[in-house]
């Protein structure tokens, strides 16, 4: 690896390796301890979200080696502990008590040294940002600005007002600012770097600094530091001690800070709500504040602005996807130009795409947590303004996706300022890409100017304004009667760096009770700068041609398939099984087979063996005791296994459905205690609440995928209530679920899911243990602790078994049901018109398309005849469940949905002893939430292409897209 104590070392961080860092205290890497924190690169988590942050969290748990998928990481910082940052602020106190008191022009030259290493080292930093998440547009416009902040007209300016000296009286007074001693920085998670530099200016006030890093994003910081930064503060002969960086815990950092008397200042970049906590915390301890906090920044555009460049600038609003707290999120518009312009920025949000951080074309970031993003827009609707773009998440790909890790570029409408005053959009800032237009009733000119600057100047959030106008009296009245934020802009970008002006500092919620324009080496009086533009505004990013210094990482599937596959297509260009094409429709295929070959030897990706699809014959499988459904004993499960860590799979894969008899209904009879029907049905009521919830957030829309909007999170609220575990991100646990357990090999950083699930696993269990309640995995943990029922490595079996079986048929049986409505609409009619078909229209539902059209893979012990042909001893069995609810010897017509149809013993759910013990709650949700859909999204239709998950194992959807009517009262429930 990389390291960054070599002075000047290769020039990226890409060439020789990842990057690795140790704390860096007084100048000097010291060692560290043995945990680390690693940075994956953005691209392998945009690529593969779920993934890459498995094998991150198997990484830092020390579960998993770099050597498992190298491309992917970009480095590694060490953990500091508490006896690091002791050192480090010892080191402080003493390199402030000696550079404080140094000659201001040695100081002075600090600056420069510092900005022509930064100019030298700008390309890597920028890749280094790019590699962190951020567009390379955005990047280059960071760099750009910190040279710009640390340019001679900023770092003049702010020299002048250290010292001046006059003579008067006979007497030489002079006026000189001294530094507070030891300044302690806690960057933003999400873009620490170019934080970290502009607060380094403190030091040329003659402080010394101790920054704690981010975990989240560490290394173009910790680049800057080592690379940039210490070199400066030796070529200025600056005492060592004078900075440090540790990546370390922020609440064991915030804690030491307040408590120790070697610190005087404590520089914070946050949300308001902990900035305001940690004020009072700071005064309390005799610390000064000095926060960075929130912006919610507004752009007042006059009736006479050129349109073309407003929009240009208002589009600033979706450079890393909004994550920019000086980025604008409201834009007041004379109501003269508002539908002009409206029409013009929806036609440029809505072509804005998501893309990896390398491409010029590309301004969004990934966005993962987007409650907030959520929240804001159901706020926007439930008001009643309007969504004129966005609102979905989306992948790289623009797809939407429940774990997709971008929020798509939206832009609200709300006519009024009185109206919009009240949206959540407007109110609190928004971090995230979504900008509200916010347009004043008509009115006079004068009356109109008063009410937009007097709704700007009452903002509670003080960063930066801006203006466009071609009229010289209202830029005055702009500049003369708003004085509540730390910078104006008129005529000019939103977000580019300006000479003289700081790109920090604000009143109200975007800093503490003294703040102002903030150039850290003042802070004592209040300022406000102001930037006019005479020629147009300063370019706001770069979109030349970026070239990475390395292909962005993509982790591969460790594929190793059987000789024969894939095989060759059936007669009449059937696919065969198991391959793409059967996945996407497999009904012909099983059709034929079912005719011409029903016991047929076939190659699968884990293997050969037989795929029977005659209902007699899979109906037997499931009972005769020469059918193993142990994946140990069977050639396809041990396939299927071998990308899976052998201590995870010898020690998790002992439960209910891989076993057999005796212990299988040794294990099974635990379990029924809660499975019986008397109590499944005591949460008929619950699910029912559950589903009316879903369709209450949607209702409203006119538009939605029933799976994300009700088939995925239904499923698994109602698995985690059964289980009783705290719920986590279920979108992100559901996909790693379905991708360990998928059959196929085709699955990037399966050891890392395989490591993600066993934690979860262990954590669970560990909670009930804690805290047992009445619950299904308090019920196993007695059994193994207080009966003896159960060994530790079948308590954790079962419940992996139970997140990888317990919600996916639930799942599947609403969004299949739906979809086979959607496309028989004369069923779906006759359902509406007649609630009472639901008794046997679920049954016709799961028969029609079986939520799992094949069981996990058996095997045969001994010779199995099934019809003419005897299976030998030791072969791989494929119970084709799906083909044999469509067998024609068992179900007349099988192919047509028929919602009357009587189908007593399909096999949706299993057969004899392994019949699925939670069906009763899988028919009920499936009941629940078709008759709920139907009732309540009148009109109901298909409004796009459904999408089936590319899964063997499940049939199951992956989007459903539906448009419906609304109406002004929504029908009684």
């Amino acid at each position: 690896m990389v390291t960054c104590q070599e002075p000047d070392g290769p020039a990226t961080a890409t060439a020789e390796g990842p990057l690795s860092f140790g704390p860096l205290i007084g100048g000097v890497t010291v060692d560290g301890p043995a945990e680390w924190v690693h940075a994956i690169r953005a691209s392998a988590l945009i690529d593969d979200p779920v993934g890459a942050t498995c094998y991150r969290n198997a990484l830092n748990a020390g579960r998993m080696g770099p050597d498992a998928h190298p491309e992917t990481i970009l480095g590694r910082c060490a953990l500091a502990g508490p006896d690091h940052m002791q050192a480090a602020l010892r080191t402080a106190r003493q390199a402030a008590d000696e550079w404080g008191g140094s000659c201001p022009a040695r100081r002075a030259g600090l600056a420069e040294a510092f900005r022509a290493r930064l100019r030298d080292h700008a390309d890597t930093l920028t890749g280094l940002l790019v590699e962190e998440g951020h567009p390379v547009r955005l990047a280059r416009m960071e760099v750009a600005n910190l040279l710009t902040f640390f340019g001679p007209e900023t770092t003049d300016w702010c020299l002048r007002h250290m010292e001046t000296r006059h003579t008067v009286g006979g007497r030489t007074v002079s006026l000189r600012r001294v530094p507070d001693g030891v300044v302690c920085v806690q960057p933003p998670q999400n873009t620490p770097a170019l934080s970290v530099g502009a607060a380094f200016q403190a030091v040329l006030a003659g402080n010394a600094l101790v920054v704690r890093l981010s975990r989240h994003a560490p290394m173009a910081a910790m680049y800057l530091l080592e690379r940039v930064a210490v070199p400066a503060l030796a070529e200025a002969g600056a005492p060592p001690g004078v900075l440090s960086a540790l990546c370390t815990d922020p609440a064991l950092a915030l804690d030491t800070w307040l408590e120790s008397p070697l610190v005087d200042d404590v520089l914070y970049f946050g949300d308001s709500i902990r900035g305001e906590h940690l004020e009072k915390a700071c005064l309390a301890a005799g610390k000064k504040p000095l926060l960075e906090l929130g912006g919610n920044d507004m752009v007042v555009v006059w009736r006479d602005a050129p349109l073309d460049r407003a929009v240009e600038a208002l589009m600033e609003s979706y450079h890393g996807s909004g994550q920019i707290c000086c980025a604008p999120n409201i834009a007041l518009i004379h109501p003269e130009i508002a539908d002009r312009l409206t029409d013009l920025l929806t036609d440029r949000v809505r072509a804005l795409r998501p893309g990896f951080p390398d491409d010029p074309r590309v301004v969004l970031a990934a966005t993962p947590n987007t409650a907030g993003y959520d929240a804001t827009l159901a706020d926007a609707r439930r008001a009643g303004a309007r969504i004129l773009a966005g609102g979905r998440h989306l992948d790289v790909d623009g797809r939407e996706s429940d774990v997709a890790v971008f929020a798509e570029p939206t832009l609200v409408r709300a006519d009024g300022l009185s109206f919009a005053g009240k949206l959540r959009s407007v109110r609190y800032e928004t971090f995230f890409p979504l900008l509200t237009l916010a347009v004043p009733r008509p009115a006079g000119d004068d009356e109109l100017l008063t009410e937009m600057l007097s709704f700007v100047a009452s903002g509670t959030y003080g960063l930066r304004n801006s203006l466009w106008t071609r009229s010289p009296e209202v830029i005055d009245r702009f500049v003369r009667d708003v004085r509540s934020c730390g910078q104006l802009r008129v005529n000019d970008s939103h977000l580019a760096g300006v000479p003289y002006l700081s790109n920090h500092g604000g009143p109200g919620l975007s800093g503490d009770r003294f703040a102002e324009l903030n150039y850290p080496m003042l802070r004592t009086s209040r300022l406000q700068g102001v930037a006019i533009a005479q020629d147009g505004p300063t370019a706001a990013g770069d979109a030349s041609p970026h070239v990475p210094d390395r292909p962005r990482p993509r982790v591969e599937a460790a594929r190793e398939y059987p000789p024969g596959w894939p095989p060759d297509p059936l007669p009449d260009g059937l696919p065969a099984p198991f391959t793409e094409a059967f996945r996407h429709d497999p009904y012909p295929t099983l059709h034929w087979l079912r005719e011409h070959r029903p016991v047929s030897r076939i190659v699968s990706p884990d293997g050969p063996g037989w795929l029977l699809t005659r209902y007699d014959d899979v109906r037997k499988a499931h009972t005769d005791p020469r059918v193993t459904c142990d994946s140990k004993r069977t050639p396809a499960g041990g396939m299927w296994l071998r990308h899976w860590p052998s201590e995870l799979r010898e020690r998790l894969f002992v439960h209910l459905l891989d076993s057999d008899d005796p212990r299988h209904g040794e294990l099974r009879r635990i379990m029924q205690p809660f499975f019986t029907p008397a109590r499944q049905e005591r949460w008929r009521s619950r699910v029912q609440r559950l589903v009316d919830h879903r369709i209450d957030q949607i209702v409203d829309r006119g538009h939605g995928d029933l799976m994300a909007a009700v088939a995925y999170p239904l499923g698994g609220n109602v698995l985690f209530s059964v289980l009783g575990a705290t719920p986590p991100r279920m979108n992100h646990l559901r996909a790693m679920i379905w991708r360990t357990a998928e059959w196929n090999n085709d699955v990037p950083y399966v050891a890392a899911l395989a490591h993600e699930v066993d934690a979860f696993v262990r954590t669970a269990v560990a909670e009930k243990r804690r805290s047992p309640g009445d619950d299904l995995i308090s019920l196993l943990v007695r059994a193994r602790d207080e009966d003896g029922l159960l060994g530790e490595d079948e308590l954790h079996g079962q419940v992996m078994m139970m997140l990888a079986a317990g919600q996916d048929p639930s799942i599947n049986s609403v969004g299949n049901s739906l979809h086979a409505l959607l496309t028989h609409p004369d069923q779906l009619t006759a359902l509406r018109d007649d609630p009472s078909l639901l008794a046997t229209a679920v049954g016709e539902l799961l028969r029609y398309e079986s939520p799992l059209p094949f069981t996990s893979w058996r095997g045969t012990l001994e010779p199995v005849e099934f019809g003419e042909v005897t299976v030998p001893a030791n072969e791989s069995l494929f119970l084709c469940i799906g083909a044999a609810n469509r067998d024609p010897a068992r179900f007349p017509d099988p192919d047509r949905l028929d919602l009357r149809r009587q189908v007593p013993g399909h096999l949706a759910f299993g057969h004899g002893a392994h019949y699925c013990l939670g069906a009763h709650i899988g028919r009920m949700t499936a009941e629940s939430a078709v008759a709920t859909v139907l009732r309540r999204l009148p009109g109901l239709r298909p409004a796009g292409t459904p999408r089936w998950r590319p899964s063997m194992f499940e049939r199951g959807l992956s989007g459903l897209p539906v448009a419906w009517d609304v109406t002004r009262k929504e029908a009684v429930r």
